[in-house]
């Protein structure tokens, strides 16, 4: 009898601790449900989503698109080929933008950096159309760079048909997209610093002023949050992708179609604040640490090379989650010279609970020439050396 008994009452224990886990859930969840965000999402640095609503669903976005505008005008400035004291003129077409402006002087010669501050803080569409026609020949050419940019970046569901963002029928993003681009827009320490600017001033060559005011309230009334980008049209109703960072996690969080623009930021904040308070992050890959594994070297001035993770890596679960890690390196058994520091040379698969969440390339951590002549002749003579005794 207590052989039965025993089985069952386990059985028993087992569901309604799962009922109990799914009552919980639901009432975590049910806080969300009178948002008016059309969609949401929240995700870490490394891309994990944490929290959603219909990611995937095709939205217009509004001048949330800048984000991409902005992207490759910072590539460009980081490749050198335009630099912030560059100058450039505005023209007519750029000028005559409607929606929010810096209301730039047509035939007048602005900086790049004072057109990318602009588009950054005030959201400014002629500013964007002037970047935009500087750096692609004309905005239809810098339309298709974004995206051409947008396919690199995995923004499957992106489309764009202009540079800032006002309204067309051939023109969507997602919640999720938008999450990815702002998340690498933010590694610009140049687009960090211009979005924490809550007012500023463009002074014109004229000697005009236009005041430049920030878009984004959570700047001002979110202590946590570190950037973002709004975006609004009647199309795409109130729309707002910002970064909070709190206790060392970064978070994206993404809202769009909320009906006012007061709920796009009341919305964000709650999404915010059940994230922070029901996830934590755990470094799984750490790229300041050597692999153990040496890997050796042939045809090289040194016999073996050591390797690293090319980036760290966390994974943000619920704070109560017991998560199965497992890391698996792919490595070559030999590499042959020459290796420069930073090549990739093979690669690591991290695993969470059965899935594969992310594959980190394994990069050299030194230079590795081809041997000399001289190399050679000494290895020959070691070689007799230790054979002669």
């Amino acid at each position: 009898m207590k052989k039965f008994i025993v089985p069952v009452v386990c059985i028993l224990l087992a569901i309604v601790s799962i009922c109990v886990g799914i009552k919980s859930d639901a009432k975590a969840y049910s806080q969300f449900d009178d948002m008016t965000a059309k969609s949401y999402i929240v995700i870490d640095e490394s891309g994990n989503t944490l929290l959603s609503k219909n990611p995937n669903e095709k939205h217009e976005v509004a001048s949330i698109c800048k984000l991409m505008t902005t992207l490759i005008t910072l590539e460009h400035l980081d490749s050198g080929a335009i630099a912030l004291d560059d100058k450039t003129v505005a023209s007519s077409y750029a000028c005559d933008a409607e929606g929010s402006q810096a209301f730039l002087d047509a035939g007048s010669e602005y900086s790049i950096r004072d057109l990318i501050k602009s588009v950054i803080v005030a959201s400014a569409n002629d500013s964007a159309i002037v970047l935009a026609e500087t750096i692609g020949g004309s905005e239809q050419n810098f339309v298709d760079m974004m995206n051409k940019k947008a396919k690199e970046i995995g923004m499957e569901n992106t489309l764009y048909a202009n540079s800032t963002g006002l309204p067309d029928n051939n023109q969507y993003s997602t919640a999720y997209d938008t999450a990815l681009l702002l998340n690498m827009v933010s590694k610009y320490q140049l687009y960090l610093d211009d979005c924490k600017i809550w007012m500023d001033t463009l002074t014109h060559p004229s000697g005009r002023q236009t005041e430049l005011v920030n878009t984004n309230r959570l700047i001002k009334y979110y202590p946590n949050c570190v950037s973002g980008k709004t975006g609004y049209t009647d199309e795409a109703g109130y729309c707002l992708s910002s970064t909070a960072i709190k206790n060392d996690m970064k978070l994206t969080c993404v809202v769009l179609g909320c009906d006012t623009m007061a709920n796009r930021f009341k919305e964000s904040i709650e999404l915010y604040n059940y994230a922070f308070a029901n996830f934590a992050k755990e470094k799984i890959v750490d790229s300041s640490v050597l692999i153990e594994n040496t890997i050796k070297v042939c045809g090289g001035n040194q016999n073996s090379i050591q390797v690293r993770p090319e980036y760290d890596y966390c994974y943000t679960s619920v704070r109560t989650a017991k998560n199965d890690i497992q890391i698996d390196y792919e490595l070559p058994s030999t590499l042959h010279a020459p290796i420069k520091k930073g090549d990739r040379v093979g690669n690591i698969v991290v695993t969470v609970n059965g899935e594969v969440v992310q594959n980190i390339p394994v990069v050299s951590n030194e230079n590795v020439l081809k041997h000399s002549y001289s190399d050679v002749v000494n290895k020959i003579v070691s070689n007799f050396n230790v054979f002669g005794r």
